[in-house]
């Protein structure tokens, strides 16, 4: 049965669209922004030419990732603001299928973006994180690593919170700063009863 709560890509030409870099950085401009923009913003942001970030955004549309918000009439000329699904897009890791590589390739791909931008937070930004934001005991970056023992139950609902948290807090307002996060969790046991005792 469908869950009318995701996007699964499932097909190679679905997980084409999302491999794009230019795609995946619209997407990203887009989560910053929090807030519904249009094509020209994105362009604009990004330093591409508004057709460009237009083709883009219809492949993405294609898809669901992008939806379509409302009409603004700016100084005489109606204005198309988008918005980013609120349904979590899954590239459908858990698929047994010949496209396994490709979702291991975007897998990767989002882990690592999102690493390279809190290693660069950190080193660039350094002393304005340890000056502005410790002395006011505010974390502006931050990791949690380790092993946690959950049961089936358990584990399915600390999803459920990051996923209800996530979506809660996809918009901006005035009060709030855009956090780049990966989650991630897996049952390491099944991964050590592969490798047996070594030992």
């Amino acid at each position: 049965m469908e869950n009318k709560n995701y996007i699964v890509l499932k097909t190679d030409k679905e997980l084409k669209i999302l491999m794009s870099p230019i795609r995946q950085k619209i997407i990203k401009a887009m989560s910053i922004e929090g807030k519904p923009v249009t094509s020209k913003h994105i362009a604009d942001k990004l330093n591409i030419s508004p057709s460009s970030a237009q083709h883009h955004i219809k492949q993405l549309q294609k898809v669901g990732i992008i939806e379509f918000d409302h009409n603004e009439v700016i100084n005489g000329i109606t204005a198309k603001y988008l918005k980013l699904s609120d349904k979590t897009i899954s590239v459908g890791q858990d698929i047994n299928d010949e496209l396994s590589s490709e979702r291991d390739l975007l897998s990767r791909n989002f882990l690592s973006k999102t690493y390279n931008g809190y290693k660069k937070l950190l080193t660039e930004k350094r002393k304005f994180i340890s000056d502005e934001y410790r002395k006011k005991g505010n974390k502006m970056a931050d990791q949690l690593t380790g092993v946690v023992h959950l049961t089936v139950e358990e584990a399915n609902k600390l999803f459920d919170i990051m996923e209800d948290l996530v979506k809660k807090h996809s918009t901006a307002s005035e009060d709030t700063h855009p956090f780049e996060y990966a989650f991630v969790a897996f049952r390491a046991d099944l991964n050590n009863e592969d490798e047996g005792e070594k030992s």
